[in-house]
Order: C-alpha cells, then structure tokens, then sequence
C-alpha cells in the first residue's frame, strides 16, 4: 500500500555542509484514494508517522523530502502526484526549494542537422554522457551532452528508448544564430543510431527562455516537479 525510504547523512566534515547531520525521506509512493483501496489513506498516514519518527530517534538537525525514485524524469514531487503532495503538507513539510519542467520530444521531431560552412562539431565523452561540441575558428561555441544509460537494469520500467540532456551550454552571443537548434540535431543522428526514440530535458521553471526554445525545437511539457521539502510542523 505504501513504502519509503530514508537517508541519514552523519554528522562529521567529511559530509557537505547542506547534508551534514541530516535525516531525508529520499522517495515515498503510496497508492491514490480510491474506493477500491480504502485503506490506502490509513497505510499512507502510518507509514509517514513512521518516517518521522525515525529521524526523531537519530535526533538529526533537520528532515527533508523529496521523491528520487530510481526511475527516469521521477525526483522531487511531480505535480502528476497530488495524493504524495498533500500527505507531505500534512505531515507538516513545506516547499522551500525550486519548480523544475521536465520536457520531452520525439527525436524525429528534433531540427534536422544542417552544419554551417566553417562550423565543425566533435563527439567526446562528457561528464552526463556523450557530447557533441561546435567548433568555429578554433573555439568552442557550446556543447550538448546525451545521457543515454537511462534504461540500465535498475531503471527497467518503461526505460528502452529514452534518452536525456545531461548538459546544454552556448555561448550567448550565439543565441540568435541556431547553434541550440543544430546541436540538438547533432544529437538526434546519434540518438537514432542508439535506437533512442524519445529524449527528456529539464530546466527551471524560472527559465523560461531556455524553456521557449526548448519548445521551438519540438519539446512538450510532460510536468513540473517540485524540490526541496523540509519539515516546519
């Protein structure tokens, strides 16, 4: 009906001072009221009593939540989920952090590749994934990077054929010229060549630049996720 889990961080220098001495519930799911599953809203509310409980015991500075279930596109508290959101509100947890878009494209949709004279790109692996780097007269004008390990064994459901934006960067004065629309089309050959149909990016929602040429470029919204949660009863 319900389960969790929950991290607690130690309290000495070798752990970053935001996590130091911490207790998170890292993800909880539970089903959704529904009058075949009368119970579910009773095992919900135990199971999160539980999770609070537990922190108290360890005596940690602070609790915190999120959601980063070991699946693609699942972290924070996607809006997708109202049931988890409003347990989390109840048990006295309070959005503190950033909204977060989650965007997704078929490939085939994607802005063909039309490299410009001059213009060279260069696959090499990055630190996401694979990128693919534009160059012109020496210097790099920006980078993508595919991730495209989304479906490795612990990441089974629904995984084959997608594929992420680990990292997108162009330099400014780009911008106006397509160099985001053509690297994306650089990606997209290489995406079809790993049998990758669809392809995830995520950006803040404050970003809504970003998020415009996103969608210019054949990206739809799928949700928005809301990250950070700490508990102020």
């Amino acid at each position: 009906m319900a389960a969790a889990h929950l991290l607690r961080y130690r309290a000495d220098d070798e752990v970053g001072v935001a996590y130091r001495d911490i207790g998170e519930i890292d993800w909880f799911v539970c089903r959704p009221p529904a009058s075949f599953w009368p119970d579910s809203d009773e095992a919900a509310a135990l199971l999160m009593n539980a999770c609070l409980a537990q922190p108290a015991r360890w005596n940690v500075r602070v609790r915190y939540a999120g959601g980063e279930l070991p699946a693609p596109a699942v972290y924070g508290l996607p809006r997708t989920w109202p049931h988890i959101r409003a347990l989390h509100e109840r048990a006295g947890f309070r959005y503190v952090g950033d909204t977060e878009v989650i965007l997704i494209a078929h490939v085939a949709d994607l802005p063909a590749h039309e490299p410009r004279p001059g213009e060279t790109v260069d696959p090499t692996l990055g630190e996401c994934g694979t990128r693919f780097t534009a160059y012109a007269d020496g210097h790099a004008l920006g980078f993508i990077e595919v991730d495209t390990s989304l479906s490795r064994p612990e990441r089974r459901a629904r995984g084959t054929g997608l594929a992420d934006i680990g990292n997108l960067h162009t330099d400014p004065t780009t911008y106006g010229e397509g160099l985001e629309h053509r690297l994306l089309g650089e990606a997209a050959d290489w995406l079809r060549l790993c049998g990758v149909d669809r392809l995830l990016a995520y950006e803040r929602a404050t970003d809504v630049t970003v998020i415009d040429r996103l969608t210019s470029a054949g990206f739809r919204e799928l949700t928005r996720t809301d990250r950070g949660w700490e508990h102020r009863p």
